[in-house]
């Protein structure tokens, strides 16, 4: 009977460690993404300036903010804020927005950009260790 135990035991473990380990790998592989669309906006970006035109309350008591900017072609694009707790622009204040020179609507508040870049940094590592973390603990536990 405590040989039965000990059994299920180590398999539960072994079932919440993959688990653990498909989980931080979806979290990883999204955030990584990010972190590269982010990182290339950053460096080959086309930097122009934007309006806000309008603040959008998406759930939780947040706000955020909608601009558009021209990208060279007859009508104006536009591109939403992350969520803020306090409107992170004034309807009508000018912002600077990074595009894509090939696909304009892939564009960025540029003020977003660098805290974006250091959260998504600071978010790979963290789930990175816990990816390594996982992986050790289930091939441990074979």
């Amino acid at each position: 009977m405590c040989l039965r135990v000990e059994r299920f035991s180590v398999l539960a473990v072994r079932i919440l460690l993959i688990l653990m380990t498909c989980a931080t790998s979806l979290v990883l592989a999204t955030n990584l993404y990010a972190l590269r669309k982010a990182r290339r906006l950053e460096s080959t970006g086309v930097r122009v300036e934007g309006e806000c035109v309008n603040h959008y309350w998406p759930s939780g008591g947040y706000v955020g903010a909608i601009c558009t900017y021209p990208a060279g072609g007859a009508e104006d694009l536009s591109v939403r804020s992350s969520r803020y707790s306090v409107a992170p622009v004034d309807i009508g204040d000018v912002v600077e927005v990074i595009h894509d020179r090939k696909n304009p609507e892939h564009s960025m508040l540029s003020f977003e950009v660098g805290s974006r870049v250091g959260y998504d940094t600071a978010l790979t590592v963290v789930m990175g260790t816990l990816w390594a973390a996982a992986a050790v603990g289930a091939v441990l536990t074979w």
